[in-house]
């Protein structure tokens, strides 16, 4: 009885232990596909960010004429008129293919490795899920549209004499770096839904064939989603045009 009571205690031991590894706060964690985020660094990122951006225009209001006051907004906006508006082309330009092809790059990562690894155990599931990496590439090729259409819109426009710029350049600036962060951000997004939906279906296919096609449905409106950021850039920047009088 002493040795059943031992077997029994042993054998509940290793539940005793994950039941405390489950006590901890796990709440704080994340997962985005294969990776865990803290919440925790994620506010303090986010804090941090906050407090330099008040830092930053405090300073900046300071350093102006009119330094009694807290925060000079007269002076920020034209410092803010004053920006050269190809800077604000090149930052559309840049962001429209940087955040698709981080988007595509997380999702492929995110699907690929899940792809690969079950793939030791079942080969069949390579030929129908590369589709999901497809989906994902796609995104980066959405970015790289764009990125060329917004990059043949650019037209040179010398400045004022004062050193500022026509209100059509400036608005054409604005467009330009709204309709690629448009573009790229919907793109990122849609990158890591299409590589964790995309990761699911490998998985769920290795274990049951009947599940691919239900979960290729799903992927499919997930990679609707880019779609929709590429149309509404699309329509923002057909209001480019730095030369307009």
């Amino acid at each position: 009885s002493h040795r059943e009571g031992d077997r029994t205690s042993g054998a509940h031991a290793p539940a005793a232990c994950t039941r405390s590894r489950e006590g901890k706060p796990a709440h704080t964690k994340m997962a985005v596909g294969s990776l865990k985020l803290d919440v925790r660094l994620l506010l303090l990122v986010s804090s941090v960010w906050t407090i330099g951006l008040i830092v930053t225009v405090y300073g900046i209001s300071k350093s102006g004429p009119n330094s009694d006051k807290l925060i000079d907004f007269g002076y920020l906006g034209f410092l803010f008129r004053q920006i050269n508006p190809y800077m604000f082309t090149a930052m559309g330009i840049a962001a429209a293919i940087g955040f698709s092809v981080l988007g595509a790059a997380w999702g492929i990562f995110i699907t690929g490795s899940s792809l690969v690894g079950a793939a030791v155990r079942t080969p069949r599931i390579t030929s129908k899920n590369l589709i999901s990496i497809i989906f994902c590439e796609a995104v980066a090729i959405y970015g790289v549209i764009i990125a060329i259409i917004l990059q043949t819109k650019v037209e040179y426009v010398a400045p004022k004499p004062d050193g500022s710029y026509t209100q059509a350049a400036m608005t054409s600036g604005y467009a330009i770096l709204a309709s690629g962060l448009t573009v790229g951000l919907a793109n990122l997004v849609c990158g890591i839904c299409v590589g964790v939906v995309g990761s699911s279906c490998a998985l769920s296919d290795a274990q049951n064939p009947t599940l691919f096609v239900k979960i290729l449905v799903v992927e499919i409106f997930g990679s609707a989603l880019g779609l929709f950021g590429v149309i509404v850039g699309i329509i923002i920047s057909a209001q480019v045009a730095f030369k307009k009088e």
